[in-house]
């Protein structure tokens, strides 16, 4: 699995003991930033859980901003490698549940409290941090809507669908799933999720996006 808070930032090629104390550090990071919230968590803090030096944290992460990239670009990769997996090309499957699975792992990701934090951190540092939104953009939804495009583009090429612009439909696709879900959570947290009630919402809005709302030819 990628480890973007790690190994691509560099910080994977020292001694196993090193790299078991940059691992502590990620996970105490996102725990706290998680529980506490970002601005409410202090490097101190994160020392107190994890162990190890300042020098260390410094060394492999530069400052809280170093580990709130760390943790987000993570984050990141294995919700997309999970993604893959499912918009992997499947000819045998009927592409309503094929896109079932990716809408419902979309979904499944923006209800995670670790995606929470992170949407709602960059919200309010985004004029502090402008680098860190853009980062997350492009290692997030650009690549979520490139790898949907990329399944409908496949779907489309054997005859299981027809799409005339598969990045606009992918587009269209990742907002119906995720549009009423997001803003729930960004201002509502701690409301407890209805996961039968998610997955009614996004099997209809499959069945939307296949079928139209076109009526039926008389």
């Amino acid at each position: 699995m990628p480890d973007m808070g790690l190994e691509h930032r560099g910080q994977g090629t020292g001694t196993g003991r090193g790299h078991a104390r940059c691992r502590a550090l990620l996970d105490a990071a996102a725990t706290l930033f998680v529980e506490k919230g970002y601005a409410a968590t202090s490097l101190s803090d994160v020392l107190k859980l994890a162990g190890g030096s300042r020098a260390t944290l410094y060394e492999h992460f530069g400052d809280k901003d170093g580990l709130f990239r760390a943790m987000m670009e993570e984050h990141c990769a294995r919700v997309l490698e999970t993604m893959a997996e499912s918009a992997a090309p499947d000819h045998i499957a009927d592409p309503e549940e094929r896109l079932n699975r990716i809408a419902l792992h979309i979904a499944e990701t923006l209800m995670a409290p670790r995606t929470t934090t992170i949407l709602r951190t960059l919200i309010s540092e985004s004029a502090r941090i402008p680098d860190l939104v853009e980062t997350f953009v492009r290692v997030g939804p650009e690549r979520t809507r490139a790898q949907m495009a990329d399944c409908l583009r496949d779907l489309a090429a054997h005859g299981r669908i027809r799409v005339d612009d598969p990045d606009m439909a992918a587009q269209a696709f990742c907002g119906m799933v995720t549009g009423n879900l997001l803003m729930e959570r960004l201002i509502l947290p701690d409301r407890p999720v209805d996961i039968a009630a998610v997955e009614r919402y996004v099997r209809a809005g499959v069945r939307l996006f296949l079928r139209g709302a076109a009526p039926s030819a008389q």
